[in-house]
C-alpha cells in the first residue's frame, strides 16, 4: 500500500511538470527580429594643430575635440632636445608638478577643463632658445632639431 502512495505521488508530480513543459518550450523557441539600428560612438575623436613661429622661436599647439557627443579630458607633452632649453606655458594648462609654466618642457601638461564636443583647448606654448643653444657648438645649414608634441585624451564618464 505504501508503494502505491509513493507511486501515485510521483505520477502526480510528473503530470504537473508535464503540463508546464509546453509553456516553457514555447518560451525557448519564440524569436523576434528587431528592425533598424543605431550606432553609438563612445570613442573620442580629437585632432592636434601645431604651428611654429620662427620669429618668436615658439611652437603653439591646440587640440580640437572632433566628436559630436563625447566630452574628453586632454593632456599633452613636448619632447624638446636638452640643447634648446624649452619652456612650456599655457592658459588653463597645468604641469605634473602643479605649475602653470615650466622650465622643463619634458613633462605632461593637463588641460584643466573638460573639452566639450567641437571645442578647442587654449594654446599651449613651447618656447625654444636657439640663441643660447648654439653658442658653444657648430651648427651647419640643414641640421635638424625635432620638437615632438604628443597628446592623450580620455572620454569623460556620465557622473564625472
Amino acid at each position: 500500500m505504501r508503494r502505491k502512495h509513493i507511486f501515485l505521488s510521483l505520477l502526480v508530480v510528473v503530470l504537473v511538470l508535464g503540463l508546464s513543459v509546453g509553456h516553457a518550450w514555447s518560451y525557448f523557441t519564440d524569436t523576434t527580429m528587431a528592425e533598424g539600428s543605431i550606432t553609438l560612438s563612445v570613442q573620442p575623436d580629437t585632432s592636434i594643430t601645431e604651428e611654429y613661429d620662427p620669429s618668436d622661436q615658439k611652437k603653439v599647439v591646440t587640440i580640437h575635440n572632433d566628436s559630436d557627443v563625447v566630452p574628453v579630458r586632454v593632456r599633452a607633452r613636448a619632447y624638446v632636445p636638452a640643447i634648446l632649453n624649452g619652456k612650456v606655458w599655457g592658459d588653463k594648462w597645468v604641469g605634473e608638478d602643479g605649475s602653470l609654466a615650466a622650465d622643463d618642457a619634458n613633462q605632461w601638461f593637463a588641460y584643466e577643463e573638460v573639452l566639450a564636443p567641437g571645442a578647442d583647448t587654449n594654446p599651449i606654448n613651447v618656447k625654444l632658445n636657439f640663441k643660447d643653444a648654439f653658442k658653444n657648438t657648430e651648427a651647419h645649414d640643414g641640421d635638424e632639431l625635432n620638437v615632438v608634441v604628443i597628446y592623450e585624451c580620455l572620454p569623460v564618464g556620465l557622473n564625472e
